[in-house]
């Protein structure tokens, strides 16, 4: 039961702290692509880079209780390593969601939003691992 309640508080912070993340990207998106006149896939490469900044720091510290700092190197390159991963994946789908499907810009990243969170999640999760769980 505890690892369970336990489980429950690890996803409602990686979803607050995601949410954040998230906000900055969207903002990111509209801003730059309606008020700016960026192209729209220039917008979300602009933003998933301050959505990676933003969650790596919240997801390390406070999604998954990682104090440790001397891994933190090898933390960031995976975790950067997840999110390029990400942001060609986005930026790919994003393109062929909007051109070819004839969606929405919005619309299109809802979806790619949703599929990308469920995957950093337990990415993430590995990533972030506490060394003394690690054995």
């Amino acid at each position: 039961m505890r690892t369970e309640t336990s489980r429950l508080r690890q996803v409602a912070r990686f979803c607050v702290a995601g949410a954040a993340g998230v906000i900055a990207y969207y903002a990111a998106l509209y801003g730059l692509t309606e008020y700016l006149g960026v192209w729209y896939v220039i917008s979300a490469v602009i933003g998933f880079v301050l959505n990676t900044g933003l969650n790596f720091t919240l997801q390390k510290f406070w999604t998954f209780q990682n104090k440790e700092t001397h891994l933190v190197g090898r933390q960031l390159a995976l975790y950067a390593a997840m999110t390029v991963f990400f942001l060609v994946g986005n930026t790919v789908f994003l393109y062929l969601m909007v051109e070819y499907l004839h969606m929405w810009y919005i619309g299109a990243q809802v979806i790619l939003t949703a599929v990308i969170s469920v995957l950093s999640f337990i990415i993430s999760g590995r990533i972030f691992r506490n060394e003394r769980t690690n054995t």
